[in-house]
C-alpha cells in the first residue's frame, strides 16, 4: 500500500456525456501532492484508487446507511459539537441524490490493509481556518470559550449550488487554507475558464480536503466517529476538538441515545 489519498463521489447517477467530477487526490506521507486527477465511471474510479494503493482513503460520500429514515449515530455526535452534518438515510439519499453511490462502491474501494472511511470536507476547512489561529498542539481552552469561538469560523463557500452555478470566488480562500497545510507542488483552481471548470476545481479542492483527513487520520491527528457497518466520519481535530467530541459520545451513548 501506499501512502493516502481522498476521493470525491459525486453521488448520483451520472448521465452519459456529463462533465467528469469526481476527483481523486493523493498525498504521500510528507504531505505532497503526488496526483490529482478527474474521473467519472465507478470502474474508472475503483482501477484509478488501486493504481494509487492507498494505505488511508477518504471519502466525501456515505458508505454505509443502515437506516431507511433520520439520521446516522455519527451526524447525531457531530451535531451536538456543532459540526453540521448531512442527515444520512436511505430515503434521504434517494430523495436528494437520485440514489446511494458511496454504499455500492465502497466494497470495490476496500482492500486489505487499506482503511477505507468518510469525511467531510466543509468540516476539514473549518478545522484548518481554526488551526490557522490555534495550533493544534497546544493546550485545549475551556470548553465555553472553545464553543464561543468555534461558532464563529466559517469555511470559504466554494462548490456549486447547482449545475453551471460555481462560486468562483471563494475558492482562493479554501485553496489557500489546504495550501497551507500540504504541498500542492504549485496547483491552483484555474482563474478563467467556464463554470464546468469551476465545478471541476471544486470537486478537485474537495478531494484535497479528503487526502488531507486521511493524511491526519495515517499520523494520528483524527478523530473517527462511528462504525463501519453503521457509518464512521473521520475529522482532523485537535486537543479542543476531540475532547468534545469524546464527552459528546460518552453522553450519548449513556442515555442510550447512539449505538456506536
Amino acid at each position: 500500500m501506499g501512502d493516502v489519498a481522498g476521493l470525491h463521489l459525486l453521488q448520483g447517477v451520472e448521465l452519459v456525456g456529463s462533465p467528469r467530477r469526481s476527483a481523486l487526490a493523493t498525498l504521500d506521507a510528507e504531505g505532497r501532492l503526488t496526483g490529482l486527477e478527474l474521473l467519472q465511471h465507478d470502474a474508472e474510479i475503483v482501477r484509478a484508487v488501486d493504481a494509487a494503493a492507498p494505505a488511508v482513503l477518504v471519502v466525501d460520500a456515505p458508505l454505509a446507511v443502515p437506516g431507511e429514515r433520520g439520521r446516522r449515530d455519527a451526524e447525531a455526535v457531530l451535531a451536538w459539537c456543532d459540526v453540521p452534518a448531512f442527515p444520512v438515510s436511505r430515503r434521504r439519499l434517494a430523495q436528494v441524490h437520485g440514489g446511494m453511490r458511496g454504499p455500492a462502491l465502497a466494497p470495490d474501494l476496500r482492500r486489505p490493509g487499506r482503511r477505507v472511511v468518510e469525511t467531510l470536507p466543509d468540516a476539514v476547512l473549518r478545522q484548518l481556518a481554526w488551526e490557522r489561529e490555534h495550533p493544534p498542539g497546544a493546550a485545549p481552552i475551556p470548553l465555553a470559550d472553545y464553543r464561543a469561538a468555534w461558532l464563529g469560523v466559517r469555511p470559504p463557500a466554494y462548490r456549486p449550488k447547482g449545475v453551471g452555478r460555481a462560486r468562483r470566488a471563494g475558492m482562493p480562500a479554501a485553496h489557500a487554507l489546504i495550501a497551507g497545510a500540504v504541498d500542492l507542488g504549485g496547483w491552483t483552481p484555474g482563474a478563467a475558464g467556464d463554470d464546468w471548470e469551476a465545478i471541476a476545481d471544486a470537486a478537485r479542492l474537495d478531494a484535497l480536503l479528503c487526502a488531507y483527513a486521511a493524511l491526519r487520520l495515517l499520523r494520528g491527528a483524527a478523530v473517527v466517529v462511528g462504525t463501519p457497518e453503521r457509518g464512521e466520519v473521520a475529522l482532523p481535530a485537535d486537543a479542543n476538538l476531540a475532547a468534545r467530541l469524546a464527552a459528546t459520545l460518552a453522553r450519548l451513548r449513556a442515555e442510550g441515545a447512539v449505538a456506536i
